[in-house]
Parts: structure tokens; C-alpha cells; sequence
């Protein structure tokens, strides 16, 4: 009863948010690339993976128009990924508070912004179509939002059966920018390598393998005991050295899984994770950002994806790694008798397809 009220209070926001604030009526004015001074994409979903693979739109932009602003506005958390990225020329960061919000949306509106992107792709809430209304961009394209005013262009595509790089391919055909380079990017410093280097030496065995158990659900997530167990068959099957990737409050939680071929990196930020990822021979895991790190510096992967069959958003293929040096593998539901959580892909599955690809 209370979620059906929830969903009903939902809708009626998103009613009165429409009638509020998409006022804007489609002019019919067509985008002229070569005349725009600056184009800003919304990412203040805060998503790692989705940021990392927008890096391809920054740099094959930048590469067609090299005059032109590139302008982020972002989460703190995603923020890290493009912090030392030259194609962007400004970061706006969200997530503090709604009148701190407001004061940054108000900064963008002196921008006089040319273009603007916004990628999300479901009704809108208020606080979304205020962020609209304040920024104001001359022109703004955005996914499924042909019922819109706001919107000067909205892409309308069917893309819930391809993979999410090719709707970026598609928008930067709308840009004019042709023959794209699709690969993600992802800069570092000399301190996130340094940091990944020293525990990268520890390693005396054949390989160097980082396994990440977490992801941001409970049924994409590795219990303690599927960790521990497969990364002992890991390393009976693999002369390899484990590196156990997490955040450094739950690092303090697995560091009784340490062992001189086991170790538990216990990172601060994303870039440290992305350096361990460039120095390490293959990646095992069930989070598509890192599915999207590791596709970045072409790494060796097992990702690991739920069973989405059943699904009309196939978000294994949505999300799928853009990474040739990259095998997919499933739960398998088919037959009834197993949950659709990761936990349920067999460890020795895992193993063999590191395997193959090592």
C-alpha cells in the first residue's frame, strides 16, 4: 500500500514538474555545430561507468571541433574519472544539497551554454526540469523525450538492443563528426601509478589478476564466502597473484583473506582502482564500471552479468564489455532451481574462462 502510494506521489511530481516548468515550445531550429562555442553533457547521475564511456564523446568532439568548450556537469563520486582529462574544459560537480545545487545550475546559466546533452533517459522529476529551465541552453537533445517541450531534439531510436557506445555513435553522427573512434579514456598521474605499482610488485607469481566482488547490488555483489572460495581455486588452477579491489572501508572487512599470494589494495578513489587495472594482466567482475575501466586499457576480462533474458532493457548487451580481450558469463536461470544473483555463477566457471584468456 505504501509503495503504490509512493509510485502515485511520484507521478503527480512528475505532472506538476511538466506543467511547471516545460514551457519551451519547439521552434523547429536546426543545430549548427560549427557556430557552437560549447557543448555540456549532463552526468550528474553520479555513474562511474557512464562517465568513463562519455569519455569517447569529449575526445571525438574535441578532435572535429578543437575550438570548442567541452562542460561536465557531474556527481562527485564520477567526477574522478575525467578530473585530469584534457578534452573537458570545465567540471561542474551536484550532490551537496538542492540550494547548492541550484547555485551551481545559476553558474551554468552564465555560461550561455550552446548545446546541451542529457542522456537520462526516463520521465522527468522536478529537480530535473528545474535544472532544465535555469541552465537554459540554446539547444538541448535528449534520449525519449519527444513528449517534451523542452527539448529541441529527442533521439528515439530503439536502442535497448545495442550497445550503449553506439548511441553515442549515433549522437555524434547528429554532431556530424563521422567514422568515431569508440575506445573509453582514462587519465592518471603519476601518483595513482606509483601507489598501483607498489603493490603490483609484490607479486612473484605469473600473473597478476584484480578480482572485484562488489557491485552496487546485493545480487551482483560476491558473498565473503564466494570470494574466499574463488580465490582459492584461483590460485590452485593459476600461478597468479589475487588483488582483491575495494574501497578502503570494506578493504579493513576482507583483510583476513591476505596472503602472500592474496592481497587487498583498499583504495580512496576510482583512478587508484583504474591504475591497478592498467598494471594488472586480467580483471574479474561483476560491476560494469570496472567492466568499463578494464575496457579502457583493453584488459583481459571475465565479466559477470545476471540473467537478463527475461528483461526488455538487455543490459548485458546495453552494458556489455567494449573490450575484444573480454568473455561474458551469465547465471544461468534457465532451468528453475537457481536465483538470479551472481553468487550462482560457479567459481570454477570463472577460473576457466581466466584461463583461456591468459
Amino acid at each position: 500500500m505504501q509503495s503504490a502510494l509512493k509510485v502515485k506521489m511520484r507521478s503527480l511530481k512528475e505532472y506538476l514538474a511538466k506543467k511547471i516548468f516545460d514551457k519551451k515550445n519547439k521552434s523547429g531550429k536546426t543545430l549548427d555545430m560549427d557556430e557552437a562555442k560549447s557543448v555540456l553533457f549532463f552526468r550528474n547521475d553520479d555513474k562511474i561507468g557512464d562517465i568513463t564511456i562519455s569519455t569517447l564523446l569529449f575526445r571525438e568532439i574535441k578532435k572535429k571541433y578543437p575550438d570548442i568548450e567541452i562542460i561536465i556537469l557531474c556527481g562527485r563520486n564520477n567526477k574522478e574519472i575525467i578530473r585530469y582529462n584534457n578534452n573537458v574544459s570545465r567540471i561542474y560537480e551536484t550532490g551537496k544539497s538542492f540550494f547548492e545545487d541550484i547555485s551551481v545550475f545559476r553558474k551554468l546559466r552564465k555560461q550561455n551554454v550552446s548545446l546541451a546533452v542529457d542522456f537520462y533517459p526516463f520521465g522527468q522529476r522536478f529537480k530535473h526540469l528545474l535544472m532544465l529551465r535555469i541552465i537554459a541552453p540554446e539547444f538541448l537533445i535528449g534520449f525519449y523525450k519527444n513528449s517534451y517541450n523542452i527539448y529541441d531534439l529527442s533521439i528515439e531510436m530503439d536502442f535497448f538492443f545495442l550497445h550503449i557506445s553506439k548511441w553515442y555513435e549515433y549522437l555524434l553522427g547528429i554532431l556530424k563528426v563521422e567514422n568515431p573512434d569508440l575506445k573509453y579514456d582514462i587519465v592518471l598521474t603519476s601518483k595513482e601509478e606509483r601507489k598501483a605499482l607498489k603493490l603490483i610488485e609484490k607479486c612473484s607469481a605469473e600473473h597478476r589478476v584484480v578480482l572485484n566482488p562488489f557491485a552496487a547490488s546485493r545480487h551482483r555483489s560476491f558473498g565473503y564466502c564466494k570470494l574466499k572460495e574463488l580465490i582459492g581455486i584461483t590460485e590452485d588452477e593459476i600461478d597468479c597473484c589475487v588483488f582483491v579491489l575495494c574501497h578502503k572501508k570494506n578493504g579493513e572487512k576482507i583483510k583476513f583473506l591476505e596472503n602472500d599470494r592474496t592481497f587487498v589494495s583498499g583504495f580512496e578513489s576510482v583512478l587508484e582502482s583504474a591504475a591497478l587495472i592498467k598494471y594488472a594482466d586480467a580483471v574479474i567482475t561483476p560491476d560494469t564500471s570496472i567492466v568499463h575501466i578494464a575496457s579502457a586499457f583493453s584488459k583481459k576480462t571475465v565479466a559477470l552479468y545476471l540473467d537478463y533474458s527475461n528483461t526488455y532493457e538487455k543490459i548485458n548487451i546495453i552494458w556489455a564489455p567494449n573490450n575484444p580481450n573480454a568473455v561474458q558469463l551469465f547465471v544461468d536461470t534457465k532451468n528453475g532451481s537457481l536465483e538470479n544473483d551472481i553468487k550462482n555463477i560457479h567459481s570454477i566457471d570463472i577460473v576457466k574462462a581466466l584461463q583461456k584468456l591468459l
